[in-house]
């Protein structure tokens, strides 16, 4: 089950002009990527982008959204089960 996640996470980070997703989650938490999920990435800011490799308008693109959900969780579970 983790590889198909760090697969669909990595095939996401490509697609998106081979953006930085823990950059992006030390930004603004993913806020931005998950608005790119926003009506199946039908929307100004998927527009953005060009020749994207991901299923635009399709239900199949909830995936990438649910392994992007996954990871958020993962780092949130592992910032908050550091010892101090």
């Amino acid at each position: 089950m983790q590889s198909d996640l760090v697969s669909r996470l990595k095939r996401f980070e490509k697609a998106i002009e081979n953006c930085d997703i823990d950059e992006q989650y030390r930004s603004d938490k993913f806020y931005y990527l998950f608005s790119l999920f926003q009506n199946k990435g039908l929307n100004d800011n998927m527009n953005k982008f060009k020749n994207v490799d991901l299923p635009i308008g399709k239900y199949q693109l909830s995936i990438f959204k649910y392994a992007l959900n996954k990871y958020k969780q993962f780092i949130e579970d592992e910032i908050t089960s550091k010892p101090e």
